[in-house]
């Protein structure tokens, strides 16, 4: 199941005019057993999300104006605020995947200990890590709202919910 989630701009957090995708519970059987991470990450990389890494979220608000950013839940389950302080938190368990669109803020604010994630990038992209005390505000707005829509859904591949729901030619995401 894939939901969308429309994150408003929040200053000094850019968040961005297409929606957060979600999909839950897409991955349980694929993140079972041992090889869950590394499988995780090969396909990730099939679909062209590759500079991946293992860990949790951080707890403090920050984002990344340089790529987009797919998490995908290997164990346990978290609480996670999009879009800054004062906005909404969503739950995040194992199976479920979040694609955040380059200037989506994030922060973790509660976790299982065994709460563990895979994150990577389309094409590969070494993110800035921002956390809003950047003092040039518009400009980095600007090359947020200017990441290329990926070619591939990180986890379909060519066919998914990147494609149905960050397809620029509609205006479904600008609601």
């Amino acid at each position: 199941m894939v939901d969308v989630f429309r994150i408003r701009e929040n200053k000094p957090f850019p968040n961005s005019p297409l929606p957060v995708i979600y999909y839950t519970d897409v991955l349980n059987d694929f993140v079972k057993g041992e090889d869950a991470d590394q499988a995780t990450k090969n396909l990730l990389m099939e679909n062209g999300y590759t500079n991946s890494w293992t860990n949790g979220i951080h707890d403090y608000h920050h984002f990344h104006s340089n790529t987009h950013e797919v998490l995908v839940c290997l164990s346990g389950e978290a609480t996670v605020q999009l879009g800054g302080p004062n906005e909404n938190e969503y739950q995040f368990s194992k199976g479920d995947a979040l694609l955040l669109p380059a200037g989506v803020a994030h922060k973790l604010i509660e976790a299982t200990s065994d709460f563990k994630i895979v994150g990577a990038y389309p094409n590969g992209v070494n993110p800035d890590t921002l956390t809003g005390d950047e003092p040039n505000y518009e400009e980095i707005q600007q090359r947020a709202y200017d990441i290329p829509v990926p070619e591939k859904d990180p986890l379909t591949g060519s066919d998914g919910a990147v494609q149905e729901c960050w397809d620029l030619t509609k205006d479904s995401h600008l609601d």
